[in-house]
């Protein structure tokens, strides 16, 4: 079960194109928003595909790519929100993204992140 700050494991996954990548080959490079719905239909793969595509300013300029794993993961389905260092951020109900929810967390997250106020002086 992945919850807010966990790491997962090094899922093989793949983009929304479908080609295959691992999830911590993304470490320390871009944010993933991973979409984990194993009744997915081709349709529904489809449509994040073209939405992916028609959203695609946002995230490039969120530094985010969306993955689906390869196989079954041991977790709910939903779409989890993985931050650059690893960590699970939060996670959505299953269904198609909120981009707006995922720039407001993304956005949130990195001022938290670059602005530590619990370690100033």
């Amino acid at each position: 079960m992945l919850k807010p700050g966990d790491r997962p494991s090094d899922y093989a996954c793949a983009d929304l194109n479908g080609v295959a990548r691992k999830l911590h080959e993304f470490r320390r490079k871009t944010h993933i928003v991973l979409i984990w719905n194993p009744e997915a239909t081709p349709a529904q793969r489809e449509l994040w595909k073209s939405r992916r595509a028609a959203e695609s300013q946002r995230w490039t300029w969120l530094q985010a790519e969306a993955l689906t794993p390869a196989s079954a993961i041991d977790t709910e389905p939903g779409t989890y929100l993985i931050n650059r260092w690893g960590n699970v951020v939060t996670m959505y109900p299953p269904g198609d993204w909120d981009m707006d929810r995922i720039e407001k967390d993304l956005l949130t997250f990195e001022s938290q992140d670059c602005c530590d106020l619990s370690k100033a002086p």
